[in-house]
């Protein structure tokens, strides 16, 4: 599946996509996803969902440019699907990131945007959206520190053998080769 479609396009451009440029938006996006899901009557929302998990398994989003290697664009994509979807792995996830670390090692969009130290300087939405994946307040203030001292505190190092992985993943059909991978 390489090429995304209009309902893919549509949703994850309502916001998804927003973080760094207008986190407001994106925050937004993240927190009206419970009810996109229980209003979903034609389907087109859990069809969104379903060929996100899509693009991360089969790594077919593509980067945005020749800079951006597709793990890291897989990493960011796993970022925004706990920030809207939840502590749940995408169905088919090769490297899902270990639960243990999210919030705490761990860090997203939503996290760095809408959730600070204490509740009434955060999001409304915080709260519940925090419950809904199991974090707190002070885990999130956690990793932030933690965070001042790591490398990434949102992207972990490719895995051995995630190269040849992208090579079977274009070989059999499912994803383009980006620029850098041979």
């Amino acid at each position: 599946m390489i090429p995304k479609t209009q309902n893919f396009s549509d949703y994850f451009g309502a916001g998804f996509n927003l973080a760094d440029d207008e986190p407001e938006v994106y925050i937004e996006a993240c927190e009206e996803v419970p009810e996109m899901l229980a209003d979903d009557d034609d389907g087109s929302y859990r069809a969104f969902r379903d060929e996100f998990a899509v693009h991360i398994r089969d790594s077919s989003y593509a980067p945005w440019s020749e800079s951006d290697s597709q793990w890291i664009t897989d990493e960011w994509l796993r970022n925004v699907w706990f920030d809207a979807f939840g502590p749940e792995p995408p169905p088919g996830d090769p490297y899902p990131v270990p639960a243990k670390d999210w919030g705490r090692r761990r860090l997203t969009p939503y996290m760095l945007h809408a959730v600070r130290r204490r509740p009434e300087v955060s999001s409304p939405g915080a709260p519940a959206w925090l419950e809904a994946r199991g974090l707190t307040f002070e885990d999130v203030a956690a990793g932030v520190e933690w965070s001042a001292t790591a490398q990434s505190p949102s992207f972990r190092p490719a895995p051995e053998g995630w190269l040849e992985r992208l090579h079977d993943l274009t070989a059999r059909g499912l994803r383009a080769e980006q620029p850098g991978e041979r």
